[in-house]
């Protein structure tokens, strides 16, 4: 009953904003764009963008053969998902791999983990290629585990510094301050300074799962136009996932099969 009271919220605040937009659509920003960066700087200080040729040429090419390892072994599938008392087959079709045990929930629908080649457990393959698929996708883990938690090491330190600044330039304007308002002060930014230790970022990194996502674009033709921005057709809508723990951390892979058109997208959740 709580779920179709938002459900019903979501709509209704949909529709409202469709009809303010009308048939004018919202304005957005692209990296050509003068303002984008610093949009990106000050609203979405979070979000890191790494250009490919700053991964490893190996874990590219042992990451992708085992995208098309999986694809040729038949291995992605559509699922069937309730939207609004309906049926649907999703356009995108999926596979998770992850830690054993492990399940992600989307839509009502829960996706069981392909175990991925893990330690104390023995887990048979139906074949030499998707032992050594997955275990690509365990080490590409790997990998961003350790580029996460030096990125978010790296804004921390950044943020304190910045912090430590601000207070440097609000104390020569505030010299008449009293002493009293100034310890108070001085309490309230001690508490925002605290960097996180190196522990509770790498909880925040670990990522047990990794969920697949594949579709051919010539292949779908049923797909909706996307409503807000005009930016054509769209596999899925915009949502968010909300069954992420707080500050958790999300890394995506992003990969178009040359001469076939394909697009496959390579998420990472954090879920506890």
């Amino acid at each position: 009953e709580v779920r179709k009271k938002m459900e019903r919220k979501q709509e209704i605040s949909k529709k409202k904003l469709l009809e303010e937009i009308g048939e004018n659509k919202l304005p957005y920003l692209t990296p050509s764009d003068a303002d984008f960066h610093q949009l990106w700087k000050t609203k979405y200080s979070k979000l890191i963008f790494r250009k490919s040729d700053t991964v490893p040429e190996e874990l590219h090419q042992m990451v992708q053969e085992s995208f098309l390892t999986l694809r040729e072994h038949n291995c992605f599938f559509q699922d069937l998902v309730r939207i609004k008392s309906k049926d649907f087959l999703t356009p995108v079709s999926r596979i998770l791999i992850g830690d054993p045990g492990c399940t992600y929930k989307y839509l009502n629908t829960r996706l069981f983990t392909v175990p991925w080649p893990t330690e104390g457990y023995d887990i048979k393959y139906c074949s030499p290629q998707i032992h050594d698929a997955c275990k690509a996708l365990m080490k590409l883990n790997d990998y961003l585990h350790i580029e996460a938690v030096r990125a978010l090491q790296g804004q921390n330190l950044f943020d304190t510094k910045e912090i430590k600044d601000t207070t440097v330039i609000d104390r020569e304007q505030s010299f008449a301050t009293s002493v009293m308002e100034q310890e108070s002060v001085s309490k309230d930014q001690s508490s925002v300074c605290v960097a996180e230790d190196d522990r509770s970022l790498k909880n925040r990194t670990s990522y047990n799962l990794t969920l697949l996502n594949y579709m051919d674009p010539l292949q779908m033709l049923y797909l909706k136009q996307e409503p807000y921005f005009g930016m054509g057709n769209m596999a899925v809508s915009w949502h968010h996932d909300e069954n992420l723990v707080e500050r958790s951390t999300v890394a995506v892979y992003s990969y178009s099969c040359e001469g076939e058109l394909l697009l496959i997208l390579k998420p990472i959740f954090k879920i506890q």
